[in-house]
């Protein structure tokens, strides 16, 4: 950790007890010493290894990487770095020599600088050491680990009483001072346990070494900077770097309390269940993702919040960027979007009745619905909303693995999809992290646009120097009137289909869920013109949440989503899904207007009835305890019950 302060916010007694240890002669030399120079050569040659004497300026450039000096213990580096050290000082102030190197000398631990070691070892700012604990950090530039107050609080008070001497020498502080110096307690002044609990605790006025606000965020951010080769670790350790996030910190935290709320009030009902089954041994904590990104113009593509876990402490995984699952129904828009691009619209009507189909030698697959039943003819618009199976697999057979995959991965899947999945791909066999998920349905949202991911917004240097600068670069993936329908289906996904409960938010919102075999994961994936959301729920060890239309995604999923995005859209304006000039609508039933590309060659579809475009489910009925409640037919969104399994086996995956 690190904390950049001015020089003139750093104590004068802070500066002079590193001035009196490690170069007494600071202001004096041109940033060597001479008569330091010949007694290292004598050393060296007398003894073959090399000893310090290097000046402040000295110790500085060696622990800048751009500077070619380095660490290496030899002659060759040692010269190099007094050259060095004597173009520095004709470029730059004493004064701005020393406040760069009190900001980036290592003091052991975490610590990089004198303020991020004064709050690790005494929890508090380096403005409020006292004599003896200024003489305590000195003492650890030279070995800091070994020196630790808090590891080897002998060492430590030997260094503290050697600089204080120094300190006297030097004529920095009378007897006086180092008589009373000398006799403070070194124990007393460091944070005691309890102390160091409280400040890596829930209270957020406190500095707490190594962990923020949204930390899954944070290693996610260090880990994008270092992929992208926009920092080196060097740099990003030392260099005192202001790295701006695209994170929105109030809504992060409105987004964590709501995930933790709803996956604490799961795992009581679960715990609860369990024990009245005499089997409580079996309960773990369930996990959960969310990831949130602007579609607004001029930030598309800006991620907002982040949950990838609880505790990151406990579980460094992060699940919103680091978990391959199997996005079940909710991949299905994008096999929608594949056969919209060959010409199908959301009128086209489809056969949803029995299929089987020969998937190797002897060996048949019958993909069937949930519930067993079919619905004969029906539009793309309608078997989307209740996710129908049959009409899925029909489109991946019409046009392909191939075509499907080509549309995920233009859309922003980058997760490798196999050959092997077969017509399994329409029932969400392949496996996506939360991130990409979102940013795929993004596109839809940005009419076609794919903006990749963003999560450093500008990047400046020390002296508060802009070296980066985040712009949205979108590439149109998809023409903007399939992107249209397609939301314009999710719409009706959200209004009436299995993604009701997102009711809550009143606005114009689309969107998916996904429940896969045995709920092992439930997803809901929606948007609005402003912000695009995905949410993931299921256990890390793959284990089922639950038998029951309890365990789904418009169940479990869609709420948080909803809680969410109500958060998110807090004084915005309700926002209608740009239309574009191309769309035209024609009446397909009493009160509604199916939408066509203009030019289509247009016919009516079957008359949906009101009955037809009811909501799946009341999205206000209570929700069952965990594992409670059997299956019946009409659990329509959970779609893969007991399907992968044979799947799986006729495809040999």
């Amino acid at each position: 950790s690190r904390r950049v302060l001015r020089l003139d916010e750093i104590p004068l007694r802070l500066q002079k007890a590193f001035i009196a240890t490690e170069d007494d002669k600071f202001y004096e030399h041109r940033g060597v010493r001479p008569d330091a120079i010949v007694n290292s050569l004598r050393y060296i040659l007398e003894t073959g290894r090399v000893r310090g004497g290097s000046t402040i300026t000295q110790q500085m450039v060696r622990n800048v990487e751009p500077l070619p000096v380095g660490q290496s213990r030899t002659l060759q580096r040692k010269l190099t770095e007094a050259i060095i050290s004597l173009q520095v000082e004709r470029r730059y102030t004493k004064d701005e020599i020393l406040e760069l190197y009190l900001n980036q000398l290592f003091l052991g631990g975490s610590a990089y600088g004198v303020e991020a070691a004064s709050q690790q070892y005494f929890g508090k700012t380096c403005l409020d050491v006292s004599i003896a604990e200024a003489a305590m950090l000195a003492g650890l530039a030279r070995s800091p680990n070994n020196n630790r107050p808090d590891r080897k609080p002998d060492n430590a008070r030997a260094r503290r009483r050697i600089v204080l001497g120094q300190m006297l020498g030097n004529g920095f502080i009378t007897e006086e001072e180092f008589e009373v110096a000398d006799t403070e307690s070194l124990i007393a002044s460091l944070q005691t346990d309890e102390e160091l609990a409280v400040s890596m605790g829930d209270d957020e006025s406190e500095w707490r070494p190594n962990e923020f606000l949204a930390p899954y965020f944070c290693e996610a951010t260090r880990v994008d900077l270092r992929k992208r080769n926009l920092v080196n670790k060097a740099d990003l350790l030392e260099s005192g770097l202001e790295i701006h996030t695209t994170i929105d910190l109030g809504l992060q935290v409105k987004v964590q309390e709501i995930f933790k709320t709803h996956l604490q009030k799961f795992d009581d009902d679960k715990l609860n269940y369990l024990r009245r089954a005499r089997r409580e041994s079996e309960f773990v904590p369930v996990s959960g993702a969310l990831v949130l990104i602007d579609n607004r113009q001029g930030r598309q593509g800006f991620v907002r919040a982040m949950f990838g876990g609880r505790d990151f402490e406990t579980e460094k995984f992060n699940t919103a960027t680091q978990a391959k699952r199997q996005p079940g129904s909710s991949i299905k828009p994008f096999v929608w979007t594949t056969a919209m691009k060959q010409g199908m619209r959301p009128s086209s009507v489809e056969l949803d009745t029995p299929l089987t189909i020969m998937v190797g030698t002897g060996k048949y697959w019958s993909p069937r619905n949930f519930g067993g039943g079919y619905s004969g003819a029906t539009t793309l618009r309608r078997a989307l909303e209740r996710s129908v199976n049959i009409v899925a697999v029909k489109l991946v057979r019409r046009y392909g693995l191939s075509a499907v995959r080509d549309t995920l991965q233009q859309m922003g899947i980058q997760t490798p999809i196999p050959d092997n999945l077969g017509l399994t791909i329409a029932l969400g066999s392949l496996v996506v992290n939360p991130l990409e998920h979102c940013a795929a349905y993004s596109t839809f949202a940005n009419g076609g646009v794919y903006y990749p991911p963003v999560l450093v917004s500008e990047r400046r240097n020390r002296d508060g120097i802009t070296e980066f600068k985040a712009r949205p670069k979108g590439n149109r993936v998809l023409d903007e009137n399939i992107a249209y329908l397609m939301t314009n289906v999710m719409e009706g996904v959200a209004v009436r289909g299995t993604g009701a409960r997102s009711r809550p938010l009143e606005r114009p919102r689309a969107g998916k869920t996904g429940t896969t075999n045995d709920a092992r994961d439930v997803w809901f994936c929606g948007f609005t013109p402003q912000f695009t959301c995905v949410v993931w729920i299921g256990y890390r060890d793959y284990r089922s949440l639950g038998a029951g239309r309890g365990f789904t995604g418009g169940r479990l999923a869609c709420p948080i989503w909803t809680e969410v995005m109500i958060e998110a859209h807090r004084d915005l304006p309700v926002l209608e899904f740009d239309v574009p000039p191309d769309i035209a609508f024609y009446g397909s039933g009493p009160g509604f207007k199916e939408a066509y590309l203009k030019g289509d060659n247009w016919s009516p579809a079957p008359e949906q009835q009101p009955a037809d475009l009811r909501p799946l489910e009341d999205p206000g009925a209570p929700q069952p305890a965990p594992g409670m409640v059997p299956q019946t037919p009409q659990d329509e969104e959970k779609e893969l019950e007991d399907l992968f399994g044979p799947i799986f086996e006729g495809f040999n995956t």
